[in-house]
């Protein structure tokens, strides 16, 4: 890939399948340091999936990731949340505070939907 996509231009990669396989692949290619956290957490997942006996670490690890490749994907959807994070953190003005939330919101039901598709 020569050049980053705006989200107006389409996405850096195209969303892959909730798989560990798929996720690793796109973690990494989005961002090496993410992608240690992802290992990180994949292990933490499959260890307490073992001691539960259930699935259900191992499929909100795989939803976790699947929204944050959905976002991090499109280059300025991944820097408008982290500005309303950031909006949210630091201002003192309810109302920016609320718009920032409510944006915040907004994007992940995106990347939910996205993951779903």
């Amino acid at each position: 890939m020569t050049a980053q996509s705006t989200e107006d231009d389409g996405p850096l990669i195209p969303m892959p399948p909730l798989t560990e396989a798929s996720l690793r692949v796109a973690v990494n290619h989005l961002s090496l340091p993410n992608g240690v956290q992802f290992e990180v957490e994949m292990r933490t997942a499959w260890e307490t999936a073992i001691q539960t006996s259930s699935l259900a670490p191992m499929h909100a690890f795989l939803r976790k990731w699947g929204v944050w490749v959905a976002i991090n994907r499109y280059p300025a959807r991944a820097a408008r949340l982290h500005e309303c994070e950031r909006i949210f953190a630091e201002s003192e003005d309810r109302a920016q505070r609320k718009a920032a939330t409510a944006e915040i919101g907004a994007m992940l039901r995106q990347a939910e939907r996205e993951i779903k598709e």
